[in-house]
């Protein structure tokens, strides 16, 4: 598996849950699949973006002064190679570039910690929806094969800080106001699919073959019912969902039964005292 040299360090006995539709979790029983969904199809349009402090370092990079300045020192070493002559204007070629990767990249984005509120009403709108519950250790073993990146999203702000330091950062950052997601992802990152599409997007050569785009989702082999420990009904499902739930998992698999539970949310489960 490869390893994010910047992941956060995390126990990997904490808790982990995906946050996910009746229809989805039929569909993984079903299948034995994992879906990822390709990163530029999340709704953060900062996805893949970089920090101002990063923007404000290749303005000394790309100057036109800077590159001036190269060119009267290699006109007296004839060794010296030259500054590259773009075809596009660089911030336009840098902005195709980091565009490009969220294009190469396919994520499935868990949650860390205790059971949400916030997550349930997010991603399970009015009621319906249930969350699979692991640890971070079962869930990373589970997807060993994959060649995955596994690690804790980085929540900061973009307007200030430091700039990014390797090349992943942009897929392994949100801004700090997504920080209740305490999102752990796994990120399959084709980086042969990348260079041949940033080639293509920046090369100013029409007739420059362009790679076939990757699909929105990409399915993995996973078995749930090695991996999930929990299945939980969302806080806000009535009798009949709750029973809908049963129902369908029993149709797939009855020995999964005993893992379903209402959340620990639910008045129907821990009733409020006054």
């Amino acid at each position: 598996m490869p390893t994010y040299k910047n992941r956060l360090p995390m126990d990997e006995g904490i808790e982990l849950r995906r946050y996910i539709t009746l229809d989805a979790l039929v569909d993984i029983l079903r299948s034995s699949q994992l879906r990822l969904t390709r990163v530029d199809r999340f709704e953060d349009h900062f996805e893949g973006s970089i920090p101002k402090k990063e923007f404000d370092n290749q303005v000394a990079i790309f100057s036109s002064r800077n590159a001036v300045q190269m060119m009267g020192v290699a006109a007296h070493y004839s060794g010296m190679n030259l500054p590259p002559r773009s075809n596009l204007d660089i911030w336009r070629e840098m902005t195709l570039r980091r565009r490009a990767k969220t294009r190469s990249a396919h994520a499935s984005c868990w949650t860390a910690g205790h059971e949400s509120e916030a997550m349930w009403r997010l991603y399970c709108a009015k009621g319906q929806g249930v969350a699979l519950q692991s640890t971070l250790g079962r869930v990373e073993a589970s997807v060993s094969s994959h060649d995955l990146f596994v690690s804790p999203i980085r929540y900061r702000y973009y307007h200030e800080g430091d700039a990014f330091t390797d090349e992943l950062d942009p897929l392994m950052h949100k801004r700090l106001g997504f920080s209740y997601e305490r999102e752990v992802r796994l990120l399959k990152y084709d980086e042969s699919h990348y260079l041949k599409l940033a080639a293509s997007l920046t090369s100013g050569d029409p007739n420059t073959e362009t790679p076939p785009e990757l699909r929105e989702h990409i399915f993995l082999d996973w078995s749930l019912s090695q991996v999930i420990q929990t299945i939980t009904i969302s806080p806000y499902a009535d009798e009949a969902y709750e029973k809908r739930v049963k129902e369908e998992i029993t149709l797939i698999d009855a020995s999964l039964l005993e893992r379903v539970e209402l959340s620990v949310l639910s008045d129907r489960r821990y009733a409020p005292q006054f």
